[in-house]
């Protein structure tokens, strides 16, 4: 938002208020100030009147004027001026930059044009520094001040400015106008706002009744105010041009102009209908415009004529340049319109149909802020543009309003004082709050006040609000500075520490040479399928996927680690090792979290003194994750998924529940993705646990070892074997695992296993027959439960 002192100074007193204390008090009070300047028209530039103006003799597009630059009617000093501007003409006042002048990009000489002689320079607004309003000289106007041919242009407030651009938050829509931006100023700087003068028909005029009928479903959002007239073009003054200009908002068509500005002043949004919109019909046996308000295809509230869609409320207008390109030069009959919906109503449908594309920019931006509500404000700022004679303003008006309700608020004012940080008198909360034409009730508790918001700040709905408003205006550096008292509880809970176990786990695995990857969340749903993996329900599935490619929620994160592999493999890397921690979620959209781990290609490089680098297997891959998530046991699995190797697939079992799955790389998957002995695994981290370290007495005695080699069917998975060694509950086995494997043709179904015990006593140094009494045992549990026999 745009604004210059002078016009500002049509709504505030601001003779005795300098700039710095104008942009400091902006600032001050939230409505901060992007940019300030300074602008002025150079000197010698006068204001002139042309009285003559004949076109050039040896030039088509050139014309010279005959332009006074000084004196009294009778009696004008005069220059000859060769212009080439369209809209040069005698009887207009305009700008004369005389000889010696210094213009932003030039220096104004006498010279000679086509052997003509001219003597200045006949000024547009960008050759002065000023916004463009035209195509062609600036004519000046009272609107300005008393024009005085002579006078110079800088002792015109209009041309000797500031110009303040302030930044507007979205929650303060009622600041995207010169009006809000005033009445906070007024109360900052204790000011009294000038009144708007109200809009006033025309003697004598046709009520509106006459012409309009307006008709609306039931329970409309929407407010809608109408008005009626009937005008030739108008002149747009030459201040309301420059302020339009500066906001961007100047348009080529007086029509667009009145209400852009009016809109820039006032926040109401405008509308009008021309009589090439909307034709005089027969209704009721009159000659009116009859207009529909009622729902359109997307649930939109619009105004419809004759069937047909003249504009969205709150959305899209029916003006602009091109509609308006068959509007007639003559005498012209047209509908005004004001109008107010609710900023969460209409940014909720916009949301909801997903129509943000086919929105006017301008205008949803100010109803999804919040327009003024007070639509009768917006015909008062209309009417002091069109106040001359040539305009008929029909009495009355028709409205259609909704009603808007204002929630109170009830505040407590030592709750306010505590929360702003200093003591607040009751009686100036009150005055500052009333200025910003809040309503004040006074309960009989001298503590607490009722408040209800005007109908503009529909950012007001909680004590909070109220207390930024009166902070605002206090001022944040009148409070002091105290020291703050830190009252600080046990921070953790259930959520940080589960995610102070996940980047453990993380570092953990950083410490085993693994890299950590990160993924979106999103995935391939036609990828996942065909891998076999769970994907979510049809009725579950994303609305608005951001990529085709990326249009469900992960059920994996090996998908994601597989497609980072083969990137790195194809950027050379022959030793890959990746981890990820992260979110997936099944057919039923519940989420949890897993770990997966990914080992491709070597996992040491070739470096002396292993020229060849070394190549990873399953085991050292699955000795890699236990050093990581701790220890586990694996048995042998089939699963459904389509990238695990059906020979080399096994489940993971951790605290006697299954954890994952750690698998090799199906081979016809490898070979899609141009990997090579690959290894995955994924674990759910939310059945891990997170363990402190436990204290145990270490034995001062001897730790000796033997090793039991037993034939046992080789289709008897080692687990069991463990399970039932496990179940002895033997003290003094210590640790046991498996040591070797021998095959022979001898053997047919069965295999040579050793098993190597570790065996320790706390009380004595173990002696053979003590040795014997447990590989005794042990033999016997796993011949009675396995019918292993002694090798």
């Amino acid at each position: 938002m745009k604004f210059t002192r002078s016009i500002l100074k049509h709504f505030l007193p601001l003779e005795n208020i300098g700039s710095e204390v104008i942009y400091k008090t902006l600032n001050k009070i939230g409505l901060e100030v992007e940019s300030f300047q300074k602008i002025c028209a150079p000197k010698k530039v006068v204001v002139g009147k042309i009285l003559e103006c004949q076109k050039h003799p040896d030039a088509t597009k050139l014309n010279v004027c005959q332009v006074a630059v000084s004196g009294s009617e009778g009696n004008y000093e005069m220059r000859q001026i060769v212009c080439g501007a369209p809209n040069a003409r005698a009887g207009i006042f305009v700008a004369v930059a005389l000889e010696g002048a210094i213009l932003p990009q030039v220096t104004i000489k006498k010279a000679v044009l086509r052997g003509v002689e001219s003597c200045g320079m006949l000024c547009s607004t960008t050759e002065l520094g000023f916004p463009a309003i035209n195509d062609g000289i600036v004519e000046l106007d009272g609107s300005i001040g008393v024009l005085e041919i002579g006078k110079e242009l800088l002792e015109y407030p209009h041309f000797n400015d500031e110009v303040y651009e302030v930044s507007i938050t979205p929650n303060r829509g009622d600041c995207m106008s010169l009006i809000g931006i005033a009445r906070d100023l007024s109360v900052a700087l204790n000011l009294e706002r000038k009144p708007l003068e109200s809009l006033k028909s025309t003697e004598n005029a046709p009520g509106i009744g006459r012409v309009l009928q307006i008709t609306a479903e039931k329970g409309h959002d929407s407010s809608l105010l109408y008005c009626a007239m009937e005008t030739e073009p108008i002149v747009i003054p030459l201040c309301v041009s420059l302020f339009l200009a500066y906001n961007d908002s100047l348009a080529k068509h007086w029509l667009l102009n009145t209400l852009n500005f009016s809109t820039l002043v006032s926040g109401v949004i405008l509308n009008a209908y021309p009589q090439t919109f909307c034709q005089l019909g027969k209704a009721s046996g009159e000659n009116k415009v009859v207009l529909n308000i009622q729902v359109d295809e997307l649930g939109f509230e619009s105004v419809y004529h004759n069937g047909k869609k003249l504009s969205v409320i709150g959305i899209k207008s029916c003006l602009n340049e091109e509609s308006l390109r068959d509007l007639g030069e003559g005498r012209e009959f047209i509908i005004l319109e004001a109008s107010y919906i609710p900023p969460k109503v209409i940014a909720q449908k916009v949301l909801e149909t997903k129509s943000k594309s086919k929105v006017d920019p301008k205008v949803f931006q100010r109803t999804a802020r919040g327009s003024n509500p007070n639509l009768q404000m917006g015909f008062d700022v209309l009417g002091k543009l069109l106040c001359c004679e040539d305009v008929v303003l029909y009495s009355d008006s028709q409205e259609l309003i909704a009603t808007q309700n204002c929630n109170p608020i009830t505040i407590s004012i030592p709750l306010i004082a505590k929360t702003i940080g200093t003591g607040l008198d009751r009686t100036k909360v009150v005055q500052i709050l009333q200025a910003l034409e809040f309503k004040i009730e006074i309960p009989v508790d001298e503590n607490l006040l009722v408040v209800t918001p005007p109908p503009f700040r529909h950012d007001i709905s909680s004590y909070q609000d109220v207390a930024e408003e009166v902070i605002r205006f206090i001022g944040i550096d009148e409070i002091p500075s105290q020291p703050l008292v830190l009252i600080q509880g046990n921070q953790n809970n259930a959520e940080s520490n589960f995610y102070r176990f996940k980047r453990q786990l993380a570092k953990k695995a950083i410490g085993v040479n693994f890299n950590e990857s990160v993924h979106f969340v999103f995935q391939d749903k036609q990828k996942l399928q065909r891998y076999g993996f769970e994907v979510l329900k049809d009725e579950l599935e994303l609305l608005n996927p951001i990529t085709n490619e990326l249009n469900t929620l992960r059920s994996t994160l090996l998908l994601g680690l597989l497609e980072a592999a083969r990137l790195n493999k194809n950027n050379g890397f022959n030793g890959i090792s990746l981890m990820e921690v992260g979110e997936v979620y099944d057919s039923n959209r519940n989420q949890s979290t897993k770990i997966a781990f990914l080992q491709s290609g070597l996992v040491a490089q070739e470096r002396y003194p292993n020229a060849k680098g070394i190549k990873g297997d399953y085991f050292a891959f699955a000795n890699r994750i236990s050093r990581v998530i701790g220890e586990f046991s694996l048995q042998e699995t089939q699963s459904k998924v389509g990238i695990f190797h059906p020979g080399q697939c096994a489940k993971m079992i951790y605290n006697n529940q299954e954890l994952g799955i750690l698998s090799a790389l199906h081979p016809q998957i490898a070979e899609e993705f141009g990997l090579e002995d690959t290894y995955l695994c994924e674990v759910d981290l939310e059945k891990l646990s997170s363990k402190n370290p436990q204290v145990e007495m270490c034995s001062k005695f001897q730790k000796i070892t033997r090793d039991l080699s037993v034939v046992v069917n080789k289709s008897i998975p080692y687990y069991r074997l463990k399970e039932t060694i496990s179940s002895l509950n033997i003290p003094v086995i210590v640790g046991f695992y498996p040591l070797d494997i021998y095959k022979d043709d001898n053997l047919k179904e069965s295999i040579s296993l050793t098993i190597r015990f570790e065996l320790q006593s706390h009380q004595k140094t173990l002696e053979e027959k003590d040795i014997g009494s447990v590989m005794d045992q042990v033999l016997e549990a796993l011949a009675q439960n396995h019918k292993v026999v002694l090798r």
